[in-house]
């Protein structure tokens, strides 16, 4: 890529990544890309977000493979062609135009001789499944071809992503971007001359095992409401973290993997029990959502010294980010009203929800800040123009802040208003999670002793083990 296009698709990468980095909450764990010829593959569940976030949570810059209708699209095709991206025919979108894949996979394989890096999606389409969908073997392809014509001399990393949301559809809620160990493919040197196919569905394994050991997979959707509430109140109890305490995702992660894999283990080998468990935990999730505890859970008790330091410090991060909070919600929560009523008017599928919303909003924001700057210029000239467009960003920013953080303190404020004179209630609560974490304790036992080997155990147990995270 010349350097002037390089610059420019860096300004759109740090401006589209750090828009993204402002929609959701995202936690990055893993290690850093490494250098040289690069394919990242992740899973897709989220459109348009899925790129941007790796755009986010990465030094370098992946080139994005994108279907080919979206090059066509009137603002999102110059910006793609900027990134270097490099479109794909599917079928669905175009039978006749297949043909010219040939095309893709050349451009592909010239960007990874060239030391450079791609981002693809084996799963071939966006989806809102609980689990992931059967992988197309082109990102194991490009990756074998890329190798055997540099004489399986290349060096080529694969690095599989995990990207996880708990509410895809919805601004700042959490999301988690998981990057493994980089693993290469010149050892299938001999099984590709031998046959290319099966070399193909070989790798397009490694890379599905590596996307689903950084990923939360379900049968069903309701399964994962039962898991993270079986993990939320099981640490609880067993002290690990404290009450009222919001972990991010990411940090959950491994934790929500492990319980995941007991609830399928206990639906194969103990339905009756499962179905037990499940109502016991829906029991207690329903009288969760009835006080309004959300992810902290009930405390047993409120001790006076962890109140007040509670009161203390959270109260004075909201008194003093008051000023410029109002600020910044005078200014800019107009806007994202209006980006919000935009996308409900047009209903794009689940898919692609967030991918509208957060374009609306960048346009509205880059249209506002402009509309703030030039009536600061009409008001006082250039110096009030320049005032106006550096502090008007600055106070949006600590208004998201300050309206996070006042969340959490009303929620947690309702539920202490609401629990007090109620000892019973916090009995209740604790009563049940002790009985849910002893079933817990005593089927982890069983299925622990059903795992048919010790590598086993280990593999359920740390998942990110395999490959040095």
């Amino acid at each position: 890529m010349p350097n002037r296009q390089s610059r420019i698709a860096g300004l759109i990468t740090r401006v589209v990544g750090t828009a993204a980095g402002l929609f959701y909450r995202v936690d990055h764990h893993g290690p850093p890309l490494p250098g040289g010829p690069l394919l990242v593959a992740a899973n897709h569940p989220n459109s348009l977000l899925d790129p941007l976030l790796i755009f986010l949570c990465s030094e370098r810059m992946p080139r994005p493979l994108a279907r080919a209708p979206l090059f066509d699209r009137l603002l999102l095709g110059p910006v793609l062609r900027a990134l270097g991206g490099i479109p794909v025919y599917r079928r669905q979108d175009d039978p006749a135009a297949m043909h010219r894949n040939e095309d893709m996979f050349r451009a592909a394989v010239r960007v990874l001789h060239g030391g450079g890096a791609i981002q693809i999606y084996p799963e071939g389409r966006s989806h809102s499944e609980a689990h992931l969908v059967e992988f197309r073997t082109g990102a194991a392809r490009i990756a074998l071809q890329a190798e055997a014509e540099a004489g399986w001399r290349l060096g080529l990393s694969i690095v599989p992503v995990g990207i996880t949301y708990s509410r895809k559809e919805r601004a700042r809620t959490a999301v988690a971007v998981r990057f493994g160990g980089a693993f290469g493919c010149a050892g299938l040197k001999e099984a590709y001359e031998a046959d290319p196919v099966a070399a193909a569905r070989t790798l397009t394994r490694r890379i599905e095992a590596g996307i689903r050991a950084r990923t939360l997979n379900f049968v069903h959707h309701e399964d994962r409401e039962l898991v993270e509430v079986a993990e939320q109140l099981y640490v609880r109890e067993s002290s690990w973290v404290p009450w009222r305490s919001r972990e991010a995702l990411g940090t959950r992660f491994p934790r929500l993997q492990r319980f995941a894999a007991g609830l399928e283990w206990i639906r194969r080998e103990a339905p009756e029990e499962h179905r037990e468990l499940r109502h016991k935990v829906e029991r207690y999730a329903a009288m969760n959502a009835r006080v309004g505890a959300g992810e902290g859970d009930v405390p047993l008790r409120f001790g006076l010294v962890p109140v007040a330091r509670y009161i203390a410090v959270r109260g004075t991060l909201l008194l003093l980010g008051l000023p410029l909070a109002v600020a910044g919600m005078l200014l800019w929560v107009p806007v994202t009203r209006l980006a919000g009523f935009a996308v409900r008017r047009l209903r794009p599928d689940s898919e692609v929800t967030a991918t509208y919303k957060l374009a609306a909003l960048v346009g509205g924001v880059i249209a506002a800040w402009v509309l703030w700057a030039f009536a600061g210029y009409v008001a006082g000239g250039v110096r009030a123009a320049l005032g106006t467009a550096l502090l008007a960003p600055l106070c949006g920013y600590v208004a998201l802040l300050w309206m996070d953080l006042a969340r959490e303190v009303n929620e947690d404020t309702i539920l202490f208003l609401k629990l007090q004179g109620r000892p019973d209630v916090r009995l209740r609560f604790a009563r049940m999670r002790r009985d849910l974490a002893e079933t817990f304790r005593r089927l982890e036992r069983r299925w622990e002793a059903d795992l048919p080997s010790r590598e086993d155990r280990g593999n359920v147990s740390a998942p990110e083990g395999a490959d040095g995270e």
